[in-house]
């Protein structure tokens, strides 16, 4: 059941992502949309489960991005090891922190896009880009990242009788 929503989550992300929610930024940036729900459910399920959601969010990304064909893939499974790693050791100490693996994990997602941008043969201006994209996009990810992970959480138990799972 969770790949049919994943197929969802990511195809009807992407699709809001490029181009409902470009005319709408916040702090001068887009709400990534897919990002959030990829990061969010890695800290709240099973980590197969987040990567499958990576890799389908992934491709809908790509299909309407300028990027080298497999960057947000690439980018979205990392960021979703990240966020259920840290996740998965911070709900020892308290189910509630897990949130905090969202602006950790959408850190990594910027980083290894950038870096499959670089390598793609894109030109990339490191510190006009952070400056000016990542950090006020990192500012909006970690300030919707609680309120998506209540979300994710409602829908993972819409979608299933399984607790939430331990990460990795």
């Amino acid at each position: 059941m969770t790949g049919y929503v994943g197929l969802a989550v990511g195809f009807f992300g992407a699709l809001l992502q490029a181009t409902v929610l470009s005319d709408y930024p916040v702090l001068g940036v887009h709400v990534d949309l897919v990002l959030l729900g990829v990061v969010g459910w890695a800290a709240l399920r099973r980590f197969e489960e987040a990567l499958l959601w990576a890799v389908l969010g992934g491709l809908g990304i790509d299909l309407f991005s300028a990027a080298p064909f497999g960057a947000s893939v690439l980018a979205l499974s990392a960021a979703a090891v990240v966020a259920a790693t840290i996740a998965g050791s911070l709900r020892t100490i308290h189910q509630y922190l897990v949130v905090l693996a969202v602006p950790v994990g959408a850190l990594t997602y910027y980083l290894v896009a950038t870096l499959a941008m670089a390598l793609g043969g894109m030109t990339v201006d490191w510190v006009d880009l952070y400056r000016g994209v990542v950090v006020p996009a990192l500012a909006v990810d970690a300030a919707l990242g609680p309120v998506v992970v209540l979300v994710l959480g409602w829908l993972s138990r819409a979608v299933s009788r399984d607790r939430i799972a331990p990460s990795l």
